[in-house]
């Protein structure tokens, strides 16, 4: 060999030794039970990589037409690999890929070449013991899952000794701190986002649009058999329009347990301000995986990331507060309440009327009303057959429509009853649990609705009031005309049958003659049960001396209903007003 051709021969030979000197490994073993393990790598080019990893799984078939095949996913200790760009799974141990350990009980071995574009990798390995309760991971047979779970777990340890994850040849390995940074990167790149969501979680975020946009909305959750439990949704902040929802037959297998469900897709968005809610059921998420976990487990929740590798992100900004377009916000709503707010109408308009309550068969009992600020008209109020299911406990219930007002000043009524409401629930919470009460939004002209001040309203004169009845009582007030006028009487009271039993009633006390009594056949219903009664009239009375009175029976009554309270309870009894 001449003098050129070794030294030719040798700086080639140095090459590869730097080369191979560059190529690191990594490895994940050693695992806690019911814990995700991952690393990471990087490939610089295209590269066929050398992987060796012992899970574990059994032989389990499954029925595909009159065949039996074996279930691709049925392992409970497995690796696999994701693209930290993309998010998608690229390689993963399955029991098609790999052979039975000899000497063990569930181990097998994957070892083999697999070759992957250039780009970086997560690695993860996840280890999660079957539970007798719990299928859905797929598991091996039921002679070996009671096997598992009555004999001692010498075997089961013994066997997850060998369990490991190794791959030969990357350019770069990293650590799990390294993930995390590449993860928190790739976030920073979306518009909002809610991930790594834990059990019995209701959260939300939102965006203002200025420009139209397409989105891509990545989510991963829980569903089955056309039902979700750990989903997403998003809605337009003025409207409370849902604009998208995770539905189950929607979503595609997300990985791991097949009830890990995700949606990949694209939708178009108008200038606008959005709000995205993530909610989360008692178990399996991010906190605490009761079944194996999803290919991307620290995504669960919901992201919406611009698909234009060119979008202005000076078209977007955050976007918080769900009552910023809203005139009137009566919202997180707790026990035992009663708010009211006021608004004037100035030209005739429609309004969005939403609003969030308890009710069951027929009844509400959180609820809203408005009423007519100059003679308590009730102008709408929420039955319970113009509701809908608000998500969560069937008794959550939501009113989303429109109503049509004339000029004049309107009181916006919200009360609730002991139980069940944003200070406390006693069942699953609604989809918006922060939109607990009532909100009024515009739909007309922008300055046709304004919110007002009680102070700012022209005052009513009160003549006489008996309010807030408990039982078994018998009240009066007396009130004096100067001269001829016309009053207002209101006045909430129980009857049935043509009878009343809660009532009110005014007396000349000059003449000794009743001039006015609250009969059942001039009432209206008052809201809740049947049984309340409603009398909202105008009745001329001469010059004199007038005694209002008011008697109550033992039952229902103020803060003591044996049944549902009318709409404004906290005005059981009677209201005379003097007529401008």
């Amino acid at each position: 060999m001449s003098g050129r051709l070794l030294i030719l021969f040798t700086f080639a030979l140095l090459l590869n030794q730097k080369s191979f000197a560059q190529v690191e490994t990594v490895e994940l073993r050693d695992f806690f039970l019911d814990e995700i393990s991952y690393a990471g790598f990087i490939l610089n080019q295209e590269r066929t990589v050398h992987i060796e990893a012992v899970g574990a799984g059994g032989d389990h078939k499954i029925v595909t037409g009159n065949s039996f095949q074996v279930d691709p996913n049925n392992m409970f200790a497995y690796a696999w690999i994701i693209n930290s760009d993309t998010r998608e799974m690229v390689w993963r141990m399955e029991i098609a890929n790999t052979k039975k350990m000899a000497g063990t009980t569930f181990n097998r071995k994957f070892e083999g070449d697999v070759t992957l574009p250039a780009g970086t990798y997560e690695l993860y390995y996840a280890a999660y013991k079957p539970s007798f309760l719990n299928f859905d991971g797929g598991f091996v047979s039921f002679k070996h899952l009671l096997k598992v779970i009555f004999e001692s777990s010498k075997e089961w340890d013994k066997d997850a000794e060998n369990w490991m994850a190794r791959i030969d040849g990357v350019d770069e390995a990293l650590d799990k701190f390294d993930i995390r940074k590449l993860q928190k990167s790739w976030l920073d790149r979306t518009v909002v986002h809610l991930v790594k969501q834990k059990d019995n979680q209701m959260q939300h975020t939102g965006f203002r649009l200025k420009k139209p946009a397409d989105l891509m909305i990545y989510s991963i959750g829980e569903g089955t058999d056309g039902k979700m439990f750990d989903y997403g949704w998003i809605i337009d902040a003025k409207t409370h329009e849902r604009i998208w929802m995770m539905e189950e037959d929607e979503t595609e297998y997300a990985g791991g347990a097949r009830k890990n469900r995700l949606f990949k897709g694209q939708l178009h968005f108008k200038p606008g301000n959005y709000l995205v809610y993530y909610k989360t059921d008692d178990s399996h998420s991010y906190k605490e995986w009761n079944a194996n976990p999803p290919y991307d487990p620290a995504f669960w929740g919901i992201v919406l990331k611009p698909v234009s590798k060119g979008f202005d992100w000076q078209t977007v900004e955050k976007f918080e507060d769900a009552s910023e377009d809203a005139v009137i916000s009566i919202t997180r709503v707790g026990d035992y309440a009663y708010t009211e707010a006021f608004f004037k109408i100035l030209k005739p308009t429609r309004i969005r009327i939403f609003a969030l309550g308890e009710g069951r068969n027929g009844d509400m009992y959180d609820y809203g009303w408005i009423t007519r600020a100059d003679d308590g008209k009730v102008v709408w109020k929420m039955d319970y057959d113009k509701t809908k299911h608000a998500g969560g406990s069937s008794k959550n219930r939501l009113y989303d429509g429109v109503l049509f007002l004339e000029p004049g000043t309107y009181i916006v009524h919200y009360q609730t009853d002991d139980s069940h409401s944003y200070e406390e629930w006693n069942a699953r919470p609604p989809q918006q649990p922060e939109m607990w009460g009532i909100s009024i939004y515009n739909l007309g002209d922008k300055d046709a609705v304004q919110k007002i001040e009680k102070e700012k309203l022209t005052p009513k004169q009160v003549l006489a009031q008996l309010v807030q009845v408990g039982d078994d009582e018998f009240l009066r007030k007396d009130f004096i005309l100067d001269k001829s006028a016309t009053v207002r009487i209101y006045c909430l009271g129980e009857g049935e049958w043509d009878e009343m039993y809660d009532y009110g009633w005014i007396k000349n006390v000059e003449t000794g003659q009743i001039v006015w009594k609250m009969r059942y056949k001039n009432t209206v219903h008052a809201g809740g049960s049947e049984k309340n009664r409603l009398v909202n009239t105008v009745l001329s009375l001469p010059a004199g001396h007038y005694r209002v009175y008011y008697r109550s029976d033992g039952s229902h009554s103020y803060r003591r209903w044996n049944a549902a309270p009318p709409y404004d309870e906290r005005n059981w009894g009677i209201t005379v007003f003097l007529v401008d």
